[in-house]
């Protein structure tokens, strides 16, 4: 009766359900929204900019570094830790910034400044100058930072609130297609021409084309003028200043207390943590090992992301089917140890053909812990405590994330791709089995395909991390 159940949910028609449909309605219901149109246009566009000048920067590095004969693991690191940074240190400020003026001038502002940093990229031409791709990702990265808090909060201003989900859903789905799209372009600009400048040119315009969209946006992006003048005069008090800044220390704190002595929270915390060390350092190391030890050529990068994209959304609409019928703890710790078993795999796989299948169930896999580990989190932490834990959480896996890049990066010089993947495979095994151990005994297991759906959505990417 369970195996006809289960087949019954994957059949064609409810894999199409999970995917296009949110609340009863299709994702592409929102774009007869003619604001919400506008931004969806301008994003799905400089998502795929950003891809292709993201993977256009990883191979140009490679082949800098093959050309002087040297590793590019350390420069990939640093450019990648970097990257990282900003986000950590200046998202909170970009939040409270996104609170006090209009949102969708912040956002033109944002696009308009990317524009002209991504054409600082034409600049380097050999590795000597690899500086120069250091402080313009930098600098991308910062002005990202305060782009996407406007953007979020510009959301409600321009929708009901029961078409947010499936703007959120559609807003994913664009960013993973557009992500192979990116790599697929770098690829063959990179490997067929031999060329770097037309990717970085195409982002900065993909920069320009946003701005434009966004600002046909009808809905003013400007908060209400109450609200605006009370954060104004909070901002104008250095005291006030003083005082939020030890009140959110202190939230941390509680956040911190909460994450490291609830049951629940230190098993998602391991999940993620093992989820971020390991795939971190995949990140740095992953082009690397396809063409330097794989042999791979550039015009395959497309082809491996697109195999891992499809083995991510189906892995999304598989856990959402049958995440209600089993503990949530043999759900992430299964899904974490065969993850780490295909992370293995990758480390000695030696043929093309064979590490795209490899990578589609490395995809597969992916999704399901983090899935169900998140949704986990939203139902058993009380709303009170949600944002503060929610928040320490993040803080913690994303220095741990920044910690693999760069530890990955030096390792790769010393010891070699694979074996990095070797180690990062190792220890996302070994974390499922402590995920699961930590977590015995919880019942509380998702039960709704939409908390599923709307817990699932930023893991769905066609990168080999994205979390």
């Amino acid at each position: 009766m369970r195996s006809t159940t289960l087949a019954r949910r994957l059949a064609p028609r409810s894999v199409i359900h999970a995917l296009f449909y949110r609340q009863g309605g299709s994702i592409f219901g929102v774009l007869r929204e003619h604001d919400f149109r506008n931004l969806w246009l301008g994003q799905m566009i400089s998502f795929v900019g950003d891809s292709l000048a993201y993977n256009t920067l990883t191979l140009a590095v490679i082949h800098m570094a093959n050309e002087q004969g040297t590793s590019a693991g350390k420069i990939l690191s640093m450019i990648f830790v970097l990257s990282a940074l900003p986000p950590l240190f200046l998202g909170m400020v970009a939040g409270t910034i996104a609170d006090r003026v209009n949102r969708k001038h912040m956002m033109i502002a944002s696009d308009l400044l990317r524009s002209v940093l991504a054409l600082g990229y034409l600049l380097v031409d050999d590795l000597d100058q690899v500086w120069i791709f250091l402080i313009v990702t930098i600098l991308m990265s910062s002005v990202s930072t305060f782009f996407y808090p406007a953007r979020t909060s510009l959301l409600p201003l321009i929708l009901k609130k029961e078409q947010l989900l499936s703007a959120n859903a559609l807003a994913q789905l664009t960013h993973t297609l557009a992500a192979v799209v990116g790599a697929a372009a770098a690829g063959i600009m990179v490997g067929r021409a031999q060329a770097t400048a037309p990717a970085f040119i195409a982002d900065s315009l993909s920069f320009l084309l946003s701005a434009f969209f966004i600002s046909r946006i009808a809905t003013s992006g400007q908060i209400e003028r109450a609200a605006a003048q009370a954060a104004a005069r909070a901002g104008y008090s250095l005291r006030r200043a003083a005082v939020t800044l030890r009140t959110m220390s202190g939230e941390l704190m509680v956040g911190l207390r909460y994450v490291l002595t609830d049951q629940i929270m230190r098993g998602v915390l391991i999940s993620f943590l093992a989820l971020m060390l390991g795939l971190g350092a995949a990140n740095v190391t992953f082009v690397p090992l396809l063409i330097n030890e794989l042999g791979m050529a550039e015009e395959g990068l497309g082809v491996i992301r697109f195999s891992q994209t499809i083995g991510i959304i189906a892995g999304s609409t598989i856990i959402t089917a049958i995440a209600a019928r089993y503990k949530a703890r043999n759900l992430i710790g299964l899904s974490m140890v065969v993850f780490g078993v295909t992370t293995l795999i990758v480390a000695v796989v030696t043929s093309y053909p064979l590490m795209v299948i490899v990578l589609f169930f490395v995809g597969l896999v992916i999704a399901p812990p983090q899935i169900v580990a998140s949704t986990l989190m939203q139902r058993h932490v009380p709303s009170a405590k949600l944002g503060r834990a929610s928040g320490a959480q993040g803080t913690i896996v994303n220095v741990a994330n920044i910690a693999s890049m760069g530890a990955a990066g030096f390792l790769m010089d010393e010891i070699g791709a694979r074996q990095v993947f070797a180690l990062a495979g190792a220890l996302i095994f070994v974390a499922g089995f402590v995920s699961w151990w930590v977590l015995r005994g919880v019942e509380d297991v998702p039960d709704n395909a939409d908390a599923l759906a709307e817990a699932g959505e930023p893991v769905a990417s066609g990168e080999l991390v994205e979390a």
